[in-house]
């Protein structure tokens, strides 16, 4: 009974090898994947698949480019570790556009970050605030990071920065939120310092830093105080430099247009701000300056203000639009990259194998023929010893013994053999005689001609020979570098997934992003 009992257990699998597919925790995981799917927008979808393209979830730091094509993992590496193994240089876009708002002190820039996403994130006063560079942010939980952590986070901003370090670290900080409000999960905001005159002094160039971070924005927001100090030179100056490489992003606002409740002040005040833009920016053609509020702190009798705050949203939900559009067109154009890349590889390593077979033909011919000159040698040298050997070499081959025994005559003068000079005493001496006078007897008659070259030089001519087509085949034979089969399996697979997966994926993504713009759309 105990052996039976025994038996049954081994054949019983254990309850943690039980199949994870029918277990409770992964019906649970997947429910709950289902469910967050189902609560994203089409866009947040789009955007979160073409990042797992580029890259697992909490993927770490990819390695320097460099090319090293047997590292690649068909079907386990992403886009960013195949360019990396490929020695191209690949950036995985962004998921959230970035906007920055630029103005003077208490220009209303951290109110309106507070009221887009329905949340108080930035503290609002009258003094300045905003002393440093405040990125806002939507995430799974309510979190302040400072300094370096900020870096890490947005780690695109990093080599723009790297100028400014150390002096910078204190002046970044992140907020998340947890808000949905809007489209702020797709956004987040760069809040930068109030703008002021006189002694005031940052710890870091304020100027330089938010020229650099525009590279990286697709909206910058430009608010003007009409009561504070909108027109300030430093606001100025900022505003040129911006204007300079980044003026279709640009978008100009009179903010706390509530706090002037004549129209007459107001068309004054946007005068004023427009003189002096006019000779500082490019795109004066169809310059705006709309006026806008925050509804809820506005004063009484602004209902007849027109507040155009929603404006903005418009223009940030088009941003994120043509974001996704982007990422489509980015995930397509580096699809075709690693194509083109994998494609001149294979075709540098497919003229790289026929130069080293033909190579590798043409050395071995001339090694083999290098063997010529010594056999020729060893034949004439027999000949000349009338040795027993090459009575054998006659009998064996005899039309490669007439040819070494001709070319010998033709070149190398006829002394008498050494052999015949002996005494034949003996049974081998008269043996040796025989051999020799059968040998003189098989030789051609070239008439009596008497040789070109003497027996030394026949023989140092015959081992130059050698040396010399010795170093011939080794100097033909010289292989250019190739990829074994195992490589060149693994850029085809590479290829094809990129070439099929991916672009099926990314066709399939196009499509959900035109069906929720036009239902009529195939």
């Amino acid at each position: 009974g105990d052996l039976d009992r025994r038996r049954r257990r081994k054949r019983s699998p254990p309850v943690a090898m039980m199949s994870w597919a029918a277990s409770p925790q992964r019906k649970g995981k997947e429910a709950a994947n289902a469910a967050m799917d189902a609560a994203l927008s089409v866009n947040e979808r789009i955007l979160r698949d073409i990042a797992a393209c580029y890259a697992e979830p909490g993927a770490g730091e990819t390695a320097e480019p460099q090319l090293d094509p047997a590292a690649l993992q068909p079907g386990k590496d992403k886009l960013m570790a195949i360019c990396s193994k490929l020695g191209l240089s690949c950036i995985a876009p962004r998921r959230k556009i970035n906007v920055m708002i630029v103005g003077n002190h208490s220009a209303g820039k951290s109110s309106y970050i507070n009221w887009y996403c329905c949340e108080h994130v930035q503290t609002t006063a009258v003094a300045i605030e905003t002393s440093g560079f405040s990125f806002c942010t939507s995430g799974k939980k309510r979190e302040t990071l400072r300094g370096k952590a900020t870096l890490q986070l947005f780690e695109h901003l990093r080599h723009d920065l790297k100028g400014f370090f150390p002096a910078i670290y204190p002046g970044l900080s992140t907020e998340v939120s947890t808000s949905k409000e809007r489209c702020f999960n797709l956004v987040t905001f760069i809040d930068t310092p109030g703008l002021v005159d006189g002694s005031f002094h940052y710890p870091f160039p304020v100027e330089d830093i938010i020229v650099a971070m525009a590279r990286h924005t697709d909206l910058i927001y430009v608010l003007f105080d009409p009561i504070g100090q909108a027109l300030c030179d430093r606001t100025m100056n900022v505003i040129e430099r911006l204007n300079e490489q980044h003026a279709t992003k640009m978008r100009y606002f009179l903010s706390k247009a509530d706090t002037v409740p004549l129209e007459r002040d107001r068309q004054k005040v946007i005068v004023q701000i427009t003189q002096n833009l006019s000779s500082r920016i490019r795109n004066k053609h169809a310059f705006e300056l709309p006026s806008l509020y925050i509804p809820d702190k506005s004063s009484t009798g602004s209902e007849s203000i027109d507040n155009n705050i929603e404006r903005t949203c418009d223009e940030i939900e088009s941003a994120v639009h043509q974001n996704v559009q982007n990422n489509l067109d980015k995930l397509g154009e580096d699809c075709q990259l690693i194509d083109e890349t994998i494609c001149s590889l294979l075709k540098q390593d497919d003229v790289a194998r026929a130069h080293n077979r033909r190579a590798a033909l043409y050395g071995y011919a001339l090694l083999a023929l290098s063997l010529q000159p010594l056999l020729f040698a060893l034949a004439f040298a027999l000949d000349k010893m009338a040795l027993p050997p090459l009575g054998q070499l006659r009998l064996v081959a005899p039309q490669a013994h007439a040819i070494a025994i001709a070319v010998g005559v033709a070149l190398v003068d006829s002394p008498p053999p050494a052999a015949l000079a002996l005494r034949p005493d003996s049974t081998e001496a008269d043996g040796a005689a025989d051999s020799a006078a059968a040998l003189e007897a098989d030789r051609p008659s070239l008439g009596g001609a008497a040789g070109l070259l003497s027996l030394q030089q026949f023989l140092g001519g015959c081992a130059a020979l050698f040396v010399a087509l010795q170093l011939a085949s080794l100097l033909v034979r010289r292989y250019r570098p190739a990829y074994s089969s195992r490589t060149r399996a693994s850029l085809v697979a590479t290829r094809s997934f990129v070439s099929s997966d991916l672009r099926e994926r990314k066709a399939r993504l196009y499509k959900s992003y035109l069906d929720q713009c036009s239902s009529g759309v195939s």
